[in-house]
C-alpha cells in the first residue's frame, strides 16, 4: 500500500483551512451577491467608523460591506490553496473582528432568547478567529 502523501499533522491543517475558508467563501459570496441586510445592520458601526476615518465617506455602506465581502471570498480561496496561509489567515481575522462587533452586538440588546442567539454568533465568530491565528502562528513557525 502506497504512503499517504501528508504526514496526520500536515492533514489536519489542510483539513482546519479547508474547513476555515468553506465558511468565508461561502458567507463572502452570499453577502457579496445580497449586501442590502447586512449593509443595514453594519450602518450605526460604520457610520461610528467614519467619524475616526472620514476617508470611509467616500464609499457607500453597500460598498464597504462588499469590500468585506470580497477580502471573506479572496483570502478564504487562498487560504483553502495553502497560498499564503498566514497572510490569509490574518486578513480574514482582522476583517472578521469589525464584522463581529457590528453584526452581533449582543450587550445592546435586553435578556432573552435575542440576546442569547447574538451572543452565540459573537462567540463562534471569537473562536473562527482562534482558528485562524492558529492557522497563522502555524504557517509562519514552519517557515522559521
Amino acid at each position: 500500500m502506497p504512503e499517504l502523501p501528508l504526514r496526520p499533522e500536515a492533514a489536519a491543517l489542510t483539513a482546519s483551512r479547508l474547513a476555515l475558508a468553506a465558511v468565508f467563501v461561502s458567507g463572502g459570496r452570499q453577502v457579496w451577491q445580497h449586501p442590502d441586510g447586512p449593509s443595514q445592520a453594519a450602518g450605526p458601526f460604520l457610520e461610528r467608523c467614519r467619524r475616526v476615518v472620514p476617508l470611509l465617506d467616500r464609499l457607500t455602506d453597500v460598498q464597504l460591506v462588499r469590500a468585506n465581502a470580497a477580502v471573506h471570498v479572496a483570502a478564504g480561496i487562498g487560504l483553502a490553496a495553502g497560498r499564503a496561509p498566514a497572510i490569509c489567515a490574518t486578513a480574514l481575522a482582522g476583517s472578521l473582528l469589525p464584522t463581529t462587533w457590528a453584526a452581533f452586538p449582543y450587550w445592546s440588546e435586553p435578556e432573552g432568547p435575542q440576546r442569547g442567539q447574538l451572543k452565540g454568533q459573537f462567540l463562534k465568530n471569537l473562536g473562527l478567529v482562534g482558528g485562524l491565528l492558529a492557522v497563522a502562528v502555524d504557517d509562519v513557525r514552519r517557515r522559521s
